[in-house]
């Protein structure tokens, strides 16, 4: 069968899209988000604990020799389109990306300790890739890496670390003198420091990171290491495509509620062609990004020639789709004052800063 075939979500998955909306609709609600986006974490440590546990999210895509549930890029994308939906603040995505990283790492050692951990929950990692421009690819301000006697030391900086602040292990790609290499770090070694980096989006904190002669775990390198980075920026990709599906159709829900909010007090929506222009484009803009997003994630979990180019365009269309539709429910709520106009303010400023996160993977791979 091929996969534009199988693009429908299944039972399974369907029971999972469904577990994960309604643990958020009831743990998560619109006014806890808002004050936990005040706190030192950004998030409800709590809360995550028991979305990891109880529905045991953090090990998704890690297989079951590692502890976790073993599931495909395709599961993963339901996951990350009602995250999106909900905006959740959480560390989940980070450590996403750090799994797919590790899983590809050729040191078995640290696959065999870490990724257990990672899928329990009980440990929580990152990926430091992007440098001030947001590019992956490796380049002349890339970390360097020396080896010592004492072992292995990286010097540099790397930028839109994804919850860094919180994270127990960073992965960093860097340079040594015979190529690129993926690196283990721990946020508490000495000369690492994390620093919050200023971003549209206030709820996903993003950091730089500052590493000077850090003590660091070698994972990979040569080939080993251009697929563990590759893997992790095409996770990146699928996650924000998704992310952004499930955006787009927070957006629809709440123009659809506004509308009827209006017309059940007896005074009309404004202009009634307006809201209605609005809900179709944001249902054709769903169903567009929603499909490319799932035969990105599905082609990239049967390992199709095409899945990259899939995942970079999926990401493109969703990030550009995504701040449209944000972009006119807010100009439809604008005044209202409601939590919906609050929220929907929330999702523009992660449309927007989407397009940071993905610079980097996006524009590498623009000139190849």
């Amino acid at each position: 069968m091929a996969i534009r075939d199988s693009l429908a979500l299944s039972q399974e998955q369907r029971a999972l899209q469904e577990s994960v909306r309604t643990f958020l609709a009831e743990k998560a609600s619109p006014g806890e988000l808002h004050s936990a986006l005040d706190t030192q974490p950004g998030y409800v440590p709590e809360l995550h604990a028991r979305l990891t546990s109880e529905l045991s999210l953090a090990g998704l895509t890690i297989p079951e020799e590692f502890g976790g549930l073993g599931l495909s890029q395709a599961e993963a994308c339901v996951v990350h389109t009602e995250l999106g939906r909900a905006l959740y603040p959480g560390p989940l995505l980070p450590s996403f990306l750090a799994a797919a990283a590790l899983l590809a790492a050729s040191n078995g050692e640290a696959r065999e300790h870490w990724l257990p951990l990672m899928a329990n929950g009980s440990v929580i990692a990152t990926v430091a890739a992007a440098s001030e421009a947001g590019h992956w690819a490796p380049g002349p301000d890339s970390v360097r890496a020396e080896h010592a006697i004492d072992g292995w030391r990286l010097s540099g900086r790397r930028w839109y670390a994804i919850a860094a602040h919180v994270a127990d292990i960073v992965i960093v790609p860097a340079t040594t003198g015979t190529g690129t290499a993926m690196f283990l770090v721990k946020p508490g070694a000495a000369g690492f420091t994390v620093s919050r980096q200023l971003s549209l989006d206030m709820t996903r904190r993003i950091s730089v990171t500052t590493l000077e002669s850090t003590p660091a775990l070698l994972l990979s390198e040569y080939e080993a290491a251009a697929a563990s980075l590759a893997r992790a920026e095409q996770e990146l990709l699928l996650a924000n495509a998704a992310e952004a599906a499930g955006g787009i159709g927070w957006c629809l829900d709440a123009t659809i509620a506004y509308a009827q909010d209006r017309e059940q007090a007896e005074n009309p929506a404004g202009s009634f062609q307006a809201v209605l222009n609005s809900c179709v484009d944001m249902i054709a803009d769903l169903r567009d990004v929603s499909a490319s997003a799932r035969y990105a994630a599905v082609a990239t979990a049967d390992d199709v020639d095409d899945a990259p180019e899939a995942a970079r365009t999926a990401a493109r269309r969703a990030a550009e789709s995504y701040r449209n539709a944000t972009e006119a429910a807010i100009q439809l709520l604008g005044g209202v004052r409601s939590p919906r106009e609050q929220d929907a303010y929330l999702h523009y400023r992660r449309a927007w800063s989407t397009q940071q996160l993905l610079g980097g993977p996006l524009a590498d791979r623009a000139a190849d």
